[in-house]
């Protein structure tokens, strides 16, 4: 260990995709399953399919991770939605069918979902061969057999019905050697008739059709909520109807930011029933650092000698021990958002300026800490708030942020920023002021402190959203801005 360098550890990438792309060899050897949550995933038995988290916490590296698991008995595919055209997707709803609400989009994300599946199986993977020829003649008939590309699908039945019309299209299904013929009013009775035929498949080997890229469907403005909402009240109700008849899981991987802005009346027990939330977080009292056990996994892939009863020790060969009264890994996590994205990042940028040296020193270390407050942390925040904050707000957040903490960098209360507005954005009224503290407060890029009584003294705790998610805001209350944006704003 001692003669480990930042040269011989592995640059990392930040998006999945490219993780898989250039270190696949050895991607399922550093991975780190964070509390047997990809058991969880993977498993038939159990419920859980929708794997929630805020932006940057790993869920893409599951999804590519259950890509993976490709084996003779099992198929999993990635269904990808960040370049589906939502302007194309509204189109497909289901007016004639007189749905309204949250189950506007239900029955279109029911097709193309199930689509994605049929096209995939062969006959071999079915007990019901003449189902399933149902199902691709209808696939064909719609247009939506050529390629397995859902972003073509969603603008072939964008485009008046599909390629043909659904009152057009007629159905047959022999049963106990009769043929029944169905014709179709509106997208929910073919939507219907598809899922009864789907679940008599009896499909044999597992199949994990596994949906990721749903931040992109904030940038359309129209009807969001209702396609989210229709998108995980679909994966819901597909796995209950495939649990007893075939192999089947669909999985969702979103941001916990947009399922809490689903206005839905079952949201939470599907949540609950179903979901997992991926929380780095760990209170040091837990025992376990998980964000520095992943740490220690991408190096020890390579690095075989190791010491596992001491699990800073890679850390400390590395990095200065102690900054100022306190371990170099726990001031370096006050810094970031806990998460697996933020301990790559500042990892690389020692790997990418420092390859020959073994260890740093304590202004090196500084000094990166400042590169990665001004070139990763606040550009991290401006994407994290597209889509909650409309763009010209977000650009002047900067000079907001910075006005505030060059005043008040130790604390601030909501008539300070509600002041800087006022005198250099008058154009915001209090009630959206009031928003973008909210959402600041709400993405932890804002903090506040509570006063505790404690017998005859009184403690003030700082608290951020990203380490104890019950918080709401209290605007009579003192705010901070997060540490990690302080060189950014040059505060």
């Amino acid at each position: 260990m001692s003669n480990l360098t930042f040269g011989n550890l592995m640059l990392g990438y930040l998006d999945a995709e490219n993780e898989v792309r250039y270190n696949r060899e050895s991607f399922e050897d550093f991975f780190y399953d964070l509390n047997g949550t990809l058991n969880k995933l993977s498993d038939f038995k159990k419920p859980t399919s929708l794997l929630i988290g805020r932006k940057g916490v790993g869920k893409s590296a599951y999804a590519v991770r259950l890509d993976l698991l490709n084996i003779a008995s099992k198929e999993s595919f990635i269904v990808k939605l960040g370049e589906v055209s939502y302007g194309h997707f509204v189109k497909i709803s289901d007016n004639k069918g007189n749905v309204l609400g949250t189950q506007r989009y239900l029955h279109a994300w029911y097709l193309l979902l199930l689509c994605s599946v049929v096209k995939r199986l062969d006959e071999k993977d079915v007990t019901d061969v003449k189902a399933l020829k149902v199902l691709k003649n209808a696939v064909s008939d719609l247009g939506l057999s050529s390629g397995r590309d859902i972003v073509r699908d969603i603008f072939i039945a964008s485009k008046k019905e599909f390629k043909v019309k659904l009152s057009m299209l007629e159905l047959s299904l022999s049963s106990d050697g009769e043929n029944t013929s169905t014709k179709f009013s509106n997208l929910t009775d073919f939507t219907n008739f598809f899922i009864d035929v789907f679940c008599s498949l009896g499909i044999t080997r597992e199949i994990f059709p596994i949906i990721d890229g749903v931040d992109d469907i904030l940038r359309t403005k129209k009807d969001t909520q209702e396609i989210l909402s229709g998108l995980v009240r679909a994966v819901y109700s597909l796995n209950q109807k495939n649990f007893s008849n075939n192999k089947v899981k669909f999985i969702l991987v979103i941001r916990e930011d947009i399922v809490k802005m689903i206005n839905d009346p079952d949201m939470n027990k599907i949540v609950r029933d179903t979901g997992y939330k991926l929380d780095w977080y760990t209170n040091s009292n837990s025992g376990t650092d998980n964000l520095l056990m992943l740490l220690n996994k991408r190096i020890l892939f390579k690095e075989q000698e190791y010491d596992n009863s001491n699990p800073l020790k890679i850390w400390n060969t590395l990095f200065p021990n102690v900054l100022k009264n306190q371990s170099s890994w726990n001031y370096f996590l006050e810094y970031t958002m806990y998460r697996p994205r933020d301990i790559i990042q500042f990892l690389n940028q020692f790997i990418e300026n420092y390859p020959n040296h073994n260890n740093i020193t304590r202004e090196v270390f500084n000094d990166e800490l400042r590169k990665f407050s001004q070139d990763y942390f606040y550009e991290e925040m401006r994407n994290e708030l597209l889509g909650f904050l409309n763009d010209d707000t977000i650009d002047a957040l900067f000079d907001v942020l910075q006005k505030l903490g060059t005043s008040r960098r130790d604390n601030f209360d909501f008539q300070d920023i509600l002041d800087v507005y006022s005198e250099n954005y008058p154009n915001y009224d209090i009630k959206e002021v009031k928003h973008i503290l909210t959402t600041l407060f709400n993405t932890g890029y804002v903090g506040m402190l509570r006063k505790i009584e404690q017998g005859n003294h009184v403690k003030t705790y700082v608290n951020f959203k990203h380490k104890d998610p019950r918080l709401a805001v209290d605007f009579s209350s003192k705010f901070i801005i997060h540490k990690g944006l302080f060189s950014a704003l040059n505060i």
